[in-house]
């Protein structure tokens, strides 16, 4: 039974180490980019 809790344990801390890596070494100009294009359909929608 011990086994079950390790591996949980093990998945839940691999998903936090990989959502942690993903944000830090995320692409930070297609985060504009993908800003900048919310905002303009926000714009269209709003007119």
């Amino acid at each position: 039974m011990e086994i079950v809790f390790f591996i949980g344990a093990f998945v839940l801390l691999t998903a936090l180490i990989y959502g942690v890596l993903s944000h830090r070494y995320r692409n930070r100009v297609a985060d504009r980019i993908g800003e900048e294009v919310t905002r303009e359909r926000y714009r269209r929608n709003e007119t």
